[in-house]
């Protein structure tokens, strides 16, 4: 399949390589320099390239997953012995232990960003990273590039943890999102815009499950599905974040929050944002708003 003269490697002869290419400029954010990203995503690595004259990687086979998605220019990816196009919105997933390869001919522009995951990545994106070869999927052109070169710029400059862990999770939401489609029961939609509605409410699984009109057993199988969450974790994490906007841009106290977010009192609340942010909710606050 030759591109402007190139013949591209028979993948019967293909040997491990890792060739960036000339002028190739990676931004590059790793969990060696800030280990939150493995611990708390599974993430390895994560970052945004630009190729401008050739690049060539190979992997026979594969310790980690990766989900790379095409931005810019065009390169190629090896699924099932076959080197498709790579065009703009298409991302190559490739699963840990399965050989892959991609690659730009040399004179061509290529962009891309991409996540290195742990193993087969959390929980709740196993399903779509634990597969024979690798796939690609239609998916937005942007989808990691905002998030991942907002996470590097974060890493290079303040290095502010709470903003880097908030540009990690976005990404990693957006990868699950993407490779799931929009295919969110409607069940778990009316739930979760209804608990939302009230977040004050004492809300427990039986509650919940009525809402969505299934059993708590189905209920509980929907979510790990949906989220890889229970329902009542899945309540916690609404809850979680609902908190730290009211630290961040309210100026009510710890008490408040708690009643309006249906803690019990300000101590479970303080509890469960510690364990959820390594920080106390007045060191967030305290930290939120420091001036730049």
């Amino acid at each position: 399949m030759p591109v402007n003269d190139f013949t591209f490697p028979n993948p019967s002869d293909l040997s491990a390589a890792h060739d960036p290419g000339p002028d190739t400029a990676p931004k590059i954010t790793s969990s060696h320099d800030f280990s939150f990203l493995l611990d708390r995503f599974g993430i390895i690595m994560a970052g945004h390239t630009l190729v401008r004259s050739g690049n060539h990687f190979a992997r026979l086979p594969s310790e980690f997953s990766q989900v790379l998605v095409s931005c810019g220019g065009l390169g190629y990816g090896l699924v099932d012995d076959v080197w498709v196009e790579l065009p703009p919105g298409t991302a190559y997933v490739t699963p840990m232990g399965k050989p892959h390869a991609y690659l730009a001919p040399p004179g061509t522009c290529w962009e891309f960003s991409w996540v290195i995951y742990r193993d087969f990545g959390p929980t709740d994106i196993k399903l779509f990273l634990d597969h024979e070869v690798p796939y690609t999927a239609q998916v937005d052109p942007n989808l990691l590039s905002y998030p991942l070169q907002g996470l590097h710029n974060e890493s290079i400059h303040r290095q502010d943890e709470l903003m880097m862990q908030s540009w990690a999770q976005l990404a990693h939401a957006y990868i699950r999102r993407a490779l799931a489609g929009d295919d969110l029961d409607p069940r778990l939609r009316r739930l979760w815009l209804r608990v939302q509605e009230d977040l004050s409410q004492r809300w427990d699984c039986r509650r919940m499950a009525q809402i969505a009109n299934v059993s708590e057993e189905h209920l509980r199988r929907l979510c790990h599905s949906a989220y890889g969450q229970s329902p009542m974790n899945r309540l916690s994490t609404i809850r979680i974040r609902h908190v730290a906007d009211l630290l961040a841009y309210s100026d009510l106290s710890l008490e408040q929050i708690a009643e309006a977010m249906g803690y019990s009192d300000a101590s479970s609340l303080s509890r469960a944002f510690k364990h959820s942010h390594k920080l106390s909710p007045a060191r967030y606050r305290r930290k939120i708003r420091a001036p730049a």
